[in-house]
């Protein structure tokens, strides 16, 4: 059994704001930042904080440390690929790999050879969506799978802004 979830950027948000939603349009997730240089994420399910994500400032490739309720972990951008390549190092899924292709559309997240969730992007969409499957009926997985899709919509977006600059 998979669970499916859909995550988006929400429109005119100042500080920044990401909905993770079920296949019935129910929020699961929320995730939110601070108005800063470099804002603290919290990834929250109803009043439950499950998560913070930081980008780490000063490393040679993109760097987002994690702490959350599954561990303690960072995500590392490879630099030198043609598709969006990220590496976790630490906790229960160190050594798990997210992969995207050409377009930045799809992703795959795999841990011991083994696919987690996958992601196809909504080519015609206001804001940034993707659909996310989740392979698995393991919570933690999931809760992974969120946190690594924000990671992913934030790492995106600041390459967007760093381009029209």
């Amino acid at each position: 059994m998979s669970t499916v979830l859909s995550i988006s950027n929400k429109l005119l948000s100042i500080r920044g704001r990401m909905s993770i939603g079920d296949e019935n349009g129910h929020t699961v997730y929320d995730a939110s930042g601070q108005i800063a240089f470099n804002p603290t994420w919290t990834l929250n399910k109803g009043n439950e904080q499950l998560a913070t994500v930081k980008r780490k400032l000063l490393a040679w490739v993109p760097t987002w440390n994690i702490y959350s309720r599954i561990g303690d972990f960072s995500i590392k951008r490879k630099v030198f690929s043609w598709t969006r390549t990220y590496h976790v190092i630490g906790g229960q899924y160190d050594g798990a790999k997210i992969k995207g292709n050409f377009w930045d559309l799809k992703f795959q997240i795999t841990h011991r050879n083994q696919c987690i969730a996958s992601a196809q992007g909504e080519i015609l969409s206001l804001r940034d969506t993707h659909s996310i499957q989740v392979h698995s009926n393991n919570s933690e997985d999931e809760l992974f799978t969120s946190i690594v899709m924000v990671v992913l919509h934030r790492d995106r977006e600041e390459d967007r802004r760093s381009a029209s600059d």
